[in-house]
């Protein structure tokens, strides 16, 4: 070999190994769509052509103009999230890192925003919660601003104005806590057996107001006489069962006939697998509670803590009923207005 061709050979060489090392590459402009990636990531074989997944950001949005990919646009269709229209509650991530409580929940105001018309800025900032670096995830609301006021635990409120807007405010709180899912379903049953109540009725007010739904708001006015099979295919959370005066009442001195009207109850045909006979969430009133709005009150603070005993732990129905009574009749209630198979 002369040294003519050694040379020739000798700079094929170097050019060669000076490509393979050098910093320059070939490079490709592409836009991958996010199930692109994770596949490429997973080692998912794509089964376009390795040309197809390359898009400048300009060409590959004319082309899902034009409908020219539209296999690429049925994959963003699938993947997009559905909102279920007939879910009965909100649905929480539960990799969130933060936490929204029951109550907590408020309208942020700025400049500008309001109910309808223009806030000033300061207006502004009395209206809307203040927002925080420093803040927890979690917050826990337990009383509004203008309720608390109303119920007297504010820390510039005067006591509040009565008994009544007291209870029937912190009713109103601890109740709009609750989730659709934990109002219990109620069965009220009337002075007359198996005769139950209309979406019309106070009753059925005094159902919606404790925290809970009404088993027979779906029944006319005409067909109000129910019958064992229908209260079982109901199956209710908690019962209320209206007595006469002389079983329970202002005159009333022991609980021998409430508690023969209770295990009555526990006793009807088909009841035993009731969920409310099965956990005794029975409650038996007297007719006079229903004779006024103070009394009415007070029998819905006796549903909600039989329907939610959780929210209304710390509310004594026995002073609850004396403050009422007083306050509605000007003396302390006397005899027995109510009876329950658990401690309410």
């Amino acid at each position: 070999m002369d040294m003519t061709m050694k040379r020739t050979l000798l700079i094929l060489m170097l050019l060669t190994f000076m490509m393979l090392f050098s910093a320059c590459r070939i490079r490709t402009t592409g836009v991958l769509l996010n199930d692109e990636i994770q596949n490429v990531a997973s080692g998912i074989n794509d089964k376009r052509k390795p040309e197809e997944t390359a898009y400048t950001s300009s060409t590959y949005a004319e082309d899902l103009e034009s409908g020219m990919d539209e296999s690429l646009q049925s994959d963003e269709r699938a993947n997009r999230t559905k909102e279920n229209q007939q879910a009965s509650r909100k649905e929480y991530d539960d990799r969130s890192q933060a936490e929204i409580m029951p109550g907590s929940d408020r309208l942020l105001y700025s400049a500008g925003e309001g109910s309808g018309k223009p806030v000033l800025n300061n207006e502004s900032e009395l209206r809307g919660d203040h927002i925080s670096d420093h803040a927890e995830f979690a917050a826990i609301q337990t009383a509004h601003d203008a309720n608390a006021e109303q119920m007297g635990i504010s820390e510039e409120a005067e006591e509040a104005d009565s008994a009544l807007t007291y209870y029937s405010v912190l009713l109103e709180e601890r109740t709009s806590s609750l989730f659709e899912c934990q109002r219990a379903n109620v069965y009220w049953e009337t002075k007359q057996d198996y005769v139950t109540i209309h979406k019309t009725s106070q009753e059925h007010v005094m159902i919606l107001k404790a925290g809970a739904y009404d088993v027979s708001a779906r029944l006319q006015k005409d067909h109000l006489l129910v019958d064992a099979g229908w209260v079982y295919r109901k199956n209710p959370q908690v019962i209320v069962k209206v007595v006469d005066r002389n079983v329970l009442g202002s005159l009333v001195q022991n609980t021998l006939m409430a508690e023969h009207a209770y295990r009555t109850l526990q006793m009807r045909e088909q009841w035993e697998l009731i969920d409310a006979v099965q956990k005794r969430h029975i409650l038996l009133i007297s007719e006079e509670l229903m004779s006024n709005p103070y009394l009415q009150t007070a029998a819905m603070l006796m549903i909600a803590k039989t329907s939610s005993p959780d929210i209304m732990k710390d509310v004594d129905i026995e002073e609850a009923l004396d403050m009422l009574m007083e306050e509605c009749m000007g003396r302390i209630h006397t005899g027995i207005m109510y009876y329950s198979g658990n401690e309410i």
